[in-house]
């Protein structure tokens, strides 16, 4: 973190020189004071007029000093914070996506926003204040000893007894500081979930169940916030109690020297002043210190999440796909209760068209994201033209292939921008994306075509035409493969055979289609159906050859035929 801390050298610099300033004004406060108090006892008002001229001139001064204070410290917060943020973003955004999913998406939002204020707050606004604290300690010891040298040692002794607290508890309150930013990111993980499965809940009343997990996340989290604010409470208020000793004692020794005939009430009055100027600094640098200490092991997380980018992206750079995709042996399991892939073995060769068919849980959209490497952690082997894929770099990777999912996001932009992802594009090509995606008819329709917003996640478009768009933004990127798992699931099936048929008429692409649509004016133009049973292939062949085999491809197309009768008779 120290780095951002230096990030913009001069805005430091000049908050480190107004720092001083501030300090050197709020120290003459005590001179100034000393030369009112005097005045009644060497009555002059012509001396009293000139103390009062400069007295409004210096206040006025300091005033001005203090606006330029604040401005400066708010714009290196901003400039800090803004470098900051933007860097742990683009780092999030430069992981790959095994490296992403391992990690919750809410602890990314987080760390962009508990987090960040913890360090904004407890860092970097503690790192100023610091700076400020010790000029004027250095400050006021200098100009109490010009006062009273003896007053000055009193002063130093007892102003270390609030420093103790910060030492002693410091490294337990950090524990503490991190059980709550822990906290938080559990809270807003919980949260997310819930107002993501919000439509779950109140479709199958389930809001008690929601309310539990609610509040105990909430008692949780507020629970260690109770538990670090009275502990920090507890640290501050025995500093505070210690101070309070020092600043007596100053007031009774100088009260002594008054009666001696050794200073004068005014010098007492401006020793007094001068005292907060060194048992403050000393008392909340305390704090501060502990503050400091307590934030390291956010700052150490979130350090952590910048550096961590792409730590797996490694491999050898691939730019063409010469000849096929082979799957050999391939066993994997989330966890250890269940295979998901028990031995799954197939081949698809460049410009075959492929789908992929199977019950549910039969392993057909894990295999694909195994293509993806979303995970490693497989046995057997996948490989492209004989290369393993965990060999190859995730940007050769997805330069090689697109991927049209089941659930589209979209940017709250025009259509354009969300077919061509901000990438320039011819328009014809733009154009072709469009028609061949099943777009045309809802384009002609628009007012402004193309360039109509979508909307937030597109939020002004059907679950058909968002995926009509993702669609069309597979296409533009022209890639030598095309995945589309479930894609056409929430279109009608008119719409789902134009899409299907214009994919399959491109000669060079290879696709693979996880489909549940089992329809034979569709299925029978692929090269190749490859069936899924209990993770491993059951059948593969063409459409006509396993119909014929009356196999578990020909029991699956029967039950969705009559499935499909059903419905119609309803």
């Amino acid at each position: 973190m120290k780095n951002y801390l230096f990030k913009n050298k001069i805005l430091l610099i000049i908050n480190v020189i107004i720092t001083c300033l501030v300090c050197v004004l709020s120290v003459l406060v005590a001179f100034t004071l000393e030369s009112i108090i005097d005045c009644a006892n060497n009555p002059s008002l012509n001396k009293l007029l000139d103390v009062s001229i400069f007295v409004i001139l210096f206040f006025l001064t300091r005033r001005v000093v203090s606006v330029m204070y604040e401005f400066f410290r708010n714009k290196y917060l901003y400039k800090s914070m803004l470098v900051l943020k933007q860097d742990i973003f683009k780092s999030i955004m430069q992981r790959n996506i095994k490296l992403f999913k391992d990690e919750n998406s809410a602890n990314y939002i987080s760390a962009l926003t508990n987090d960040i204020r913890l360090v904004e707050s407890d860092y970097f606004v503690n790192v100023l204040t610091i700076i400020l604290y010790i000029v004027m300690l250095i400050l006021g010891l200098i100009s109490m000893i010009s006062i009273n040298p003896i007053i000055c040692l009193f002063v130093i002794v007892t102003s270390i007894l609030p420093v103790i607290p910060s030492f002693l508890f410091g490294k337990k309150l950090g524990i503490k500081n991190k059980h709550y930013s822990d906290s938080l990111s559990r809270f807003t993980i919980k949260i997310k979930d819930l107002f993501s499965g919000f439509e779950v809940i109140k479709g199958f009343n389930i809001e008690s169940k929601a309310n539990d997990d609610y509040n105990m996340v909430n008692n949780e989290c507020e629970h260690a916030k109770y538990n670090y604010s009275n502990f920090f409470a507890f640290v501050n208020i025995f500093s505070q109690y210690l101070g309070d000793i020092a600043f007596f004692g100053t007031t009774i020794i100088g009260v002594y020297f008054t009666i001696k005939g050794k200073m004068t009430v005014g010098s007492v009055i401006a020793a007094t002043q001068l005292m907060n100027y060194v048992v403050n600094p000393i008392m909340n640098l305390s704090g501060c210190i502990t503050k400091l200490k307590s934030i390291y092991p956010i700052n150490e997380k979130i350090i952590n999440l910048i550096n961590n980018q792409n730590i797996n992206d490694i491999g050898l750079d691939k730019s063409e796909f010469i000849s096929s995709i082979k799957f050999d042996n391939v066993r994997f399991e989330y966890n250890s209760d269940k295979k998901v892939l028990n031995g799954l073995s197939f081949e698809v060769k460049k410009g075959e068209k492929c789908a992929i068919v199977g019950g549910s849980g039969s392993g057909k959209s894990t295999l694909l994201q195994l293509l993806l490497r979303f995970y490693d952690s497989y046995d057997g082997e996948i490989t492209m033209d004989g290369q393993k894929i965990t060999d190859v770099n995730y940007n050769s990777l997805y330069n090689l292939i697109s991927t049209i999912q089941q659930n589209v996001f979209m940017f709250d932009d025009t259509i354009e921008n969300n077919i061509v992802l901000y990438n320039n594009y011819d328009s014809k090509v733009v154009d072709d994306a469009i028609s061949k995606s099943g777009l045309r008819k809802l384009v002609d329709s628009l007012p402004k075509r193309e360039k109509s917003l979508v909307g937030e996640n597109g939020s002004n478009l059907s679950g058909g035409e968002k995926q009509r768009i993702a669609i069309a933004r597979a296409l533009i990127k022209n890639t030598p493969i095309l995945i589309l798992d479930e894609a056409t699931s929430s279109l009608d099936n008119e719409n789902a055979y134009n899409i299907e048929n214009s994919i399959l008429s491109l000669d060079e692409l290879t696709c693979l289609v996880v489909t549940h649509k089992l329809n034979e004016e569709i299925l029978s133009k692929y090269d190749k159906i490859i069936v899924l049973k209990n993770g491993q292939v059951e059948e593969i062949g063409k459409f006509d050859e396993l119909i014929s085999n009356q196999g578990y491809f020909y029991s699956l197309y029967n039950i969705a035929g009559t499935n499909i009768k059903k419905l119609m008779a309803e």
